[in-house]
């Protein structure tokens, strides 16, 4: 039996589906409050940062919560595409840290603890490998899957396009380190190749360059003939250090770590070591610098542990544990006695 009159019952009914229908539009109209901010102030904001691990917080925390504003407005693919990205990057530096912890563990025979520490290597990994594989599924979800016919980009999507590319081929390369735990399909790779094609070399810091010239180094047979796949990223390394945006030294240090060839992965430390000194980063993609150089510092690490037992020393980045000592000038005894 109801407590309430019909016409008091109406009443309720009616004041229940207003106060319902005003969350909705509250939760709306938040939403898209959210997705214009992250796009138009919060993410530009960050690029400019030059804290990686604030950003780091930054990203895990918001990535979930302002896609959770899918429900009640739409899918916001292009802050997705940099966030998912941001955070795969900070799994792939606790990954970093526990290949370096297995490295000294294997080194002094703590069997357990190297076990250990190969097992959260391999979990950081997936993580990474999860993340940006997500951050490449909504950057297809916006515009399209790469390697067919360009999109329609206009130049504030661009950046967009690119970094979910880029996502794309990381993850490709996360989930080949954890033994393929995520299934990330590996053509991403080669889509990738043909989907930097579509935005400007020069523009986008060498990095259609780089991406196309490290598939020839690794699939040599696909490089046109009397092209020098090595050559090509070198000229996109240099592109990069004039624009002060040195992705495409990572992908060339990546590479020529994949190569075994260790005179040429300590070249191309060294001449990112050299280009921090000439060329500050962009000030509007500090972060994606910044990040650039956290993936060279990884390897430099991980050879100086492997070599020496401890990662590379505090800002000496580009030398290395044999590298001959700097030649001392003559000792002038004029010099002492005032002598011209």
């Amino acid at each position: 039996m109801s407590l309430l009159s019909p016409s008091l019952a109406r009443v309720a009914a009616l004041t229940a589906a207003l106060t319902l229908s005003g969350c909705s539009a509250v939760y709306k109209t938040t939403g898209w409050f959210a997705y214009d901010y992250a796009e138009s102030h919060a993410i530009p904001f960050t690029m400019r940062s030059d804290d990686p691990t604030l950003v780091c917080n930054q990203s895990q925390a918001l990535a979930e919560t302002l896609l959770s504003f899918s429900d009640v407005t739409y899918e916001a693919h292009l802050p997705a595409t940099t966030l998912y990205m941001m955070a795969g990057s900070c799994a792939e530096a606790e990954a970093h840290e526990h290949a370096l912890a297995y490295l000294r563990a294997f080194d002094s025979q703590q069997v357990a603890a190297a076990k250990d520490a190969r097992i959260l290597e391999k979990r950081g990994y997936a993580l990474a490998a999860q993340r940006q594989y997500k951050a490449y599924q909504h950057m297809v979800a916006e515009f399209t899957e790469p390697g067919a016919e360009c999109p329609d980009l206009d130049r504030d999507e661009e950046i967009y396009w690119v970094l979910g590319i880029l996502a794309g081929v990381q993850s490709v390369m996360s989930d080949l380190r954890a033994e393929g735990a995520v299934g990330v399909p590996k053509d991403i790779a080669m889509k990738s190749v043909r989907g930097m094609q579509c935005v400007d070399n020069q523009r986008w810091w060498g990095l259609p360059q780089a991406v196309q010239a490290s598939v020839w180094v690794m699939l040599p047979d696909n490089a046109p003939v009397g092209t020098d796949p090595w050559q090509q990223l070198q000229q996109a390394s240099a592109m990069a250090s004039d624009a002060g945006v040195r992705m495409a030294h990572a992908i060339e240090v990546t590479i020529a770590d994949s190569s075994g060839d260790q005179q040429r992965l300590k070249d191309a430390i060294r001449r990112h070591a050299q280009s921090l000194e000439q060329t500050p980063a962009a000030p509007d993609y500090r972060l994606l610098d910044i990040m650039a150089h956290r993936q060279i510092v990884a390897v430099s690490d991980r050879m100086w542990t492997e070599a020496t037992g401890s990662r590379t020393p505090y800002d000496q980045l580009g030398t290395f544990w044999d590298d001959k000592p700097a030649a001392m000038p003559a000792f002038d005894i004029d010099d002492l006695l005032g002598g011209e």
